[in-house]
């Protein structure tokens, strides 16, 4: 179930906010928040077995063992063993992933197909052996592993309760694309929240843009790009490489950032207040500013435990450099079982480590040249990360500077599909749409407008729950039908 689908929205929704709003006016101050958490835990559950049944156990486990864990780790901090134990819950956790996300990878390497081929034949997997990837394991997994660390550091208390920590690991909204929650950041309000018409308020208006963001953009913009890297590599010309380019680049930014605009508003109207995860990346003059501004909880994660535990920039030039490779090689990795994500890891690295040790070079540029260096980066960057083998990225990235196999005019049945997707009105409406959404012109326009209207506050905010209103039916309309719906980030 994904949150731009019909039975999501109309079914689902609606009848968990009633359940969980009735339980909150009529359940005494004293039991309240108990009885909260229980129902958001069983609808969490269900939300999670609509789409994946046979790994709800999966998640079950994980949420009590790490109950477990925690509790241990508390109980010992201090102490040798609890460093055991912290070591024993990290590795158990990423034992997890490994097996589900990157078993299938590891049995078609060379070195490992070869230990496992000289296996007895009763230990070998089947031919056809495969390993479905559960949704949501990257996140929640993260999120389990940092609440571990923390809880050995000191900085955030151990849940005393297992339905409190239940419903932290496995609340629906961010439970299978982020962002990542760290427990610290909504252990109060696990306890206690603030559930008002406000917050509600605004927390639907939050949900209906980020939704609006995906209906109405991504997926307009993923048709065109997934058009054009449909187009076989011998026939991809000028026009079509930067078509799947472009287009790509904004469906990747309005898919995942209209998922989180969706999960913190959902959070919101539940009470909780999560970390925000985009801050318009594509005006960034650097790349260690666009990691700044993109998936800040995925990044924060990396850098407090793993840059900095491997020594961040406290043991010179070379270290410094090393680790930053090792952090964007493993960030590349954990968005796919597949070596071009480590190539694009791996490759933000390289361009990380170049501003390092040219002192931050893109600052002494022009403000212009700055955003346009770091804009082509990103860009090329998602050509990487969306081509599908190496022979794929080479055709589209020779595409873009007419050095592919074939020119400008050059059209194929395939290319005149890229063609007549893009020579639209409709086409060139979106686009506009969304470069003005990409950066911040849209927050500054909603201002002044406050701005201009702060005399008439009732009437600003009628026409706001207006506009929602009506955003949320033009929404209504490709979802019946949508072919076209799920999130780009539900297979990391």
């Amino acid at each position: 179930m994904v949150f731009s689908s019909i039975t999501f929205v109309l079914v689902f929704l609606p009848v968990t906010l009633c359940l969980y709003l009735f339980f909150a006016f009529v359940t005494p101050e004293r039991f309240k928040y108990k009885a909260l958490n229980i129902i958001l835990l069983c609808c969490s559950m269900l939300f999670y077995a609509w789409g994946e049944p046979s790994y709800v156990i999966l998640l079950l486990l994980s949420m009590f063992l790490n109950y477990f864990f925690a509790t241990t780790i508390e109980v010992n901090r201090g102490e040798r063993n609890g460093s055991f134990w912290l070591f024993l819950s990290v590795t158990v956790n990423l034992g997890f992933l490994v097996y589900f996300k990157y078993m299938n990878l590891l049995l078609t390497t060379k070195i490992f197909g070869v230990i496992v081929n000289d296996l007895p034949e009763a230990l070998r997997p089947a031919p056809d052996f495969h390993i479905a990837l559960p949704l949501g394991i990257s996140f929640y997994t993260f999120q389990a592993i940092s609440y571990l660390i923390d809880v050995y550091r000191g900085s955030a208390k151990v849940a005393r309760s297992l339905i409190d920590f239940g419903c932290y690991l496995t609340m629906f909204p961010q439970l299978v694309a982020g962002p990542i929650v760290r427990y610290e950041s909504i252990a109060k309000e696990l306890v206690k929240r603030e559930i008002s018409a406000e917050n509600f308020a605004e927390g639907f208006k939050r949900f209906v843009f980020g939704l609006a963001k995906k209906m109405l953009l991504a997926d307009y913009f993923g048709r065109i790009a997934d058009a054009a890297f449909s187009v076989p590599d011998d026939e991809v010309s000028m026009p079509v490489a930067w078509a799947g380019m472009v287009f790509y680049t904004l469906q990747i930014y309005f898919d995942f950032s209209g998922y989180s605009d969706m999960a913190i508003g959902l959070g919101r109207m539940f009470g909780f207040t999560f970390p925000e995860n985009f801050n318009y990346p594509y005006i960034s003059k650097s790349v260690r500013e666009f990691w700044r501004r993109w998936h800040m909880t995925l990044s924060g994660w990396f850098k407090d435990y793993l840059y900095i535990p491997l020594g961040g920039n406290r043991r010179g030039q070379f270290r410094t450099c090393l680790n930053l490779f090792i952090v964007f090689a493993l960030c590349g990795f954990w968005h796919g079982a597949d070596w071009m994500f480590m190539r694009w890891g791996i490759y933000y690295g390289v361009f990380l480590i170049l501003e390092r040790v040219t002192r931050n070079f893109p600052d002494r540029l022009p403000s212009w040249l700055a955003h346009t260096y770091t804009l082509a980066v990103v860009m090329i960057g998602w050509l990487l990360f969306r081509s599908e083998n190496w022979l794929q990225f080479r055709s589209f990235f020779y595409g873009l500077a007419w050095y592919g196999h074939h020119g400008f005019g050059y059209i194929t049945p395939q290319t005149f599909k890229v063609f007549v997707l893009f020579f639209t009105p409709g086409t060139y409406l979106t686009l506009a749409l969304g470069l003005i959404l990409a950066t911040p012109v849209y927050p500054w326009l909603r201002e002044k407008l406050k701005a201009a209207m702060r005399n008439h506050v009732s009437l600003c905010a009628s026409l706001s729950y207006a506009w929602t209103a009506v955003l949320l039916l033009i929404c209504y309309m490709p979802l019946y039908g949508a072919s076209y719906n799920a999130f780009i980030y539900f297979r990391f």
